[in-house]
């Protein structure tokens, strides 16, 4: 039995119900959860504004680390090689299935169409999908990574979204050279990883635009070049603060990781021309007018990513392996923990922006 947090009905919201466990399968897992944290998407997800991909009723959570109660016949080693035992933590890649054309052709499985991925549904009795409960069963389709003894369980399970979807994004555009500026745009978890990241990836400049002040002030001792507050600030003072801060050409990079439509143009007026505006934040579903006569002329490169694959997993722990205390990652990211009983707490904290990632220790 696992007690989890099920969505059932949008009007009713999420409840704790206790679910049957079913059998491991073959080449999965069963973990018992050890720490879950709370992702907009999740909130998106509550409300319904993902009500066309997501099929209730779900086990809510998407994000999450845990430790392995059984493995399913075959699952001997995590996709490093390393071997898998009873008692390890992990972490899994959503169930990419592999054999699809973008799984297995183009080798681009987070666009595999044949996946429902942890926290999206549907639950089917005795398989546990979603991170907000007590146990889970990581799907044979999935991968797996030990979590390096250096990295905490709520800071693992951060990375599991926000760190790995960054990966994803820098894996997707031309390396940070040692003299690129570089603008991110938000100061949510991504936006504060990416800016981590784009810092740690040797730029010459980090300039990280956001709010609130608070989450601002999470990456005051890390050397960025200028940290402005939105709620201080006008478009266009920004745009200009990032031209007189490069020569008035504006930036090498720019990481949009802040999510509304404005964000996008405001990205577009800070890239210098022939730079690189990557898109990772836009998740709004309206259309946002975009100058294209300008792009062509300016020779903009626009490059977008959405999720990531195990090898980005990978790259997100390595990663806070070597750096996450150097940074104070753990206290700059992860922020309260709840029980599972407190959970429409925790995804209030979320949906307000009062917690820049709350944690749910089931």
């Amino acid at each position: 039995m696992s007690r989890a947090v099920i969505l059932a009905d949008y009007s009713r919201g999420p409840a704790v119900e206790t679910l049957d466990l079913g059998p491991v399968l073959p080449g999965g897992a069963l973990v018992r959860v050890d720490a879950a944290t709370v992702c907009g998407t999740d909130v998106h997800i509550c409300d319904g504004v993902f009500e066309q991909l997501a099929s209730l009723p779900l086990v809510m959570g998407h994000e999450g680390t845990g430790t392995v109660v059984e493995l399913g016949a075959g699952l001997e080693h995590d996709a490093l090689g390393q071997r898998l035992r009873p008692g390890d933590r992990v972490v899994w890649a959503h169930n990419w299935c592999g054999r699809c054309y973008f799984c297995a052709v183009a080798k681009q499985p987070t666009l595999c169409e044949s996946t429902m991925g942890y926290g999206w549904g549907p639950y089917e009795e005795g398989a546990v999908n979603g991170t907000f409960s007590e146990h889970l069963h990581v799907s044979p389709d999935s991968r797996v990574l030990r979590v390096p003894d250096s990295v905490s369980s709520p800071l693992a399970s951060a990375a599991t979204c926000a760190l790995r979807t960054v990966m994803h994004a820098l894996d997707r555009m031309p390396r940070i050279r040692f003299s690129d500026s570089v603008v991110v745009l938000g100061a949510g978890p991504v936006g504060v990883l990416a800016a981590a990241a784009a810092l740690r990836s040797g730029a010459s400049q980090v300039i990280l635009i956001g709010a609130p002040a608070s989450r601002l002030a999470a990456a005051e001792e890390w050397g960025l070049t200028s940290r402005i507050d939105i709620d201080h600030t006008e478009p266009d003072e920004r745009i200009e603060a990032v031209r007189n801060m490069t020569q008035g050409r504006g930036a090498d990079i720019v990481l949009e990781c802040a999510g509304p439509p404005d964000a996008f143009t405001e990205g577009m007026g800070m890239v210098r021309a022939g730079g690189t505006l990557m898109v990772i934040g836009q998740a709004h579903g309206e259309t946002v007018p975009v100058a294209t006569t300008a792009m062509k002329v300016r020779q903009l490169t626009v490059r977008t990513s959405l999720s990531a694959d195990i090898s980005h997993f990978h790259d997100a722990l390595r990663f806070l392996d070597r750096h996450s205390a150097e940074l104070g990652l753990e206290s700059a990211v992860c922020s309260t923990t709840y029980s599972l009983d407190q959970v429409t707490d925790a995804l209030a904290a979320m949906r307000t922006g009062a917690e820049m990632k709350p944690v749910i220790a089931p």
